[in-house]
């Protein structure tokens, strides 16, 4: 599927399609999108990838401090190809985590980490977010005890951008994508400067980038445009070869789940 993307980033709800979901696949590969990264609770994202098992990739979003490693097994077991962490009480580095990471390594499964910003809409919590606890520095700490984790930094630390970049170009296991509505507005010049420095591309650290929008799907046409314009554009700024412009669009989503 030469041209089409994996949009690892993504959220919806089936029961809300207007049209067959078959018809609805065919719409989104008429855009590009080849596969979606389905990021819900376990119910939604395995109801929706046994309807469509070859467009939805199933990453089960889950309360780190409340799930255990149990029940990350069965989902795992159930057919999760991935689990998200996002608004933890403690820092994602925190040992008191490690039984859940061990599960997911042990498996071969992905775990996507929300790092940095999250908004004030999310959920209704009696505790305030603290979003540096979410900081890709706490990726990069436990990524040093369980190195055969597969790690996506989800939205690519903002606004520790630079951090981001820091970890995912260190760190074999990590990888990050630019989903969410703050990056693809930052200027090309910083992602230039950040990912092509004086003109000279960055190959290992655009390499461990994937595509991701962050928008719901299911309900109409997925509004993938604006972040289809601000991949294309970036990988133009900094040089990308088409091999690497492939890895970025698919190739590394295949490799991290399996799919190849």
């Amino acid at each position: 599927m030469n041209g089409m993307r994996i949009d690892v980033h993504v959220h919806g709800d089936m029961d809300k399609l207007a049209v067959p979901p078959e018809q609805y696949v065919a719409r989104c590969r008429a855009l590009g999108i080849e596969r979606i990264g389905l990021i819900e609770g376990p119910e939604s994202v395995f109801a929706a990838h046994e309807a469509l098992p070859d467009f939805v990739i199933p990453i089960v979003r889950v309360d780190i401090d409340v799930v255990t490693a149990a029940q990350l097994h069965e989902h795992m077991e159930a057919g999760g190809a991935g689990i998200k962490f996002i608004d933890p009480q403690f820092s994602y580095g925190d040992t008191r985590y490690d039984p859940l990471y061990a599960a997911i390594s042990e498996r071969g499964k992905v775990a996507v980490f929300h790092t940095g910003y999250l908004g004030r809409s999310f959920g209704a919590h009696s505790r305030p977010t603290d979003i540096t606890l979410m900081r890709p520095a706490a990726v990069d700490c436990l990524s040093r005890r369980h190195p055969d984790l597969k790690i996506i930094m989800a939205h690519y630390g903002n606004p520790w951008w630079e951090e981001a970049w820091k970890i995912a170009w260190s760190t074999p296991n990590v990888y990050a994508d630019l989903s969410g509505g703050t990056a693809f507005k930052r200027s090309l010049l910083m992602w230039r400067e950040t990912l092509a420095p004086n003109g000279k591309l960055d190959e290992e650290g655009v390499g461990k980038l994937l595509f991701a929008t962050d928008v719901g799907y299911f309900e109409g046409e997925p509004d993938v445009k604006p972040y289809f314009e601000f991949y294309d554009a970036l990988l133009e700024a900094v040089g990308a070869t088409e091999t690497l412009r492939e890895r970025v669009n698919r190739g590394n989503a295949l490799e991290l789940f399996g799919l190849g």
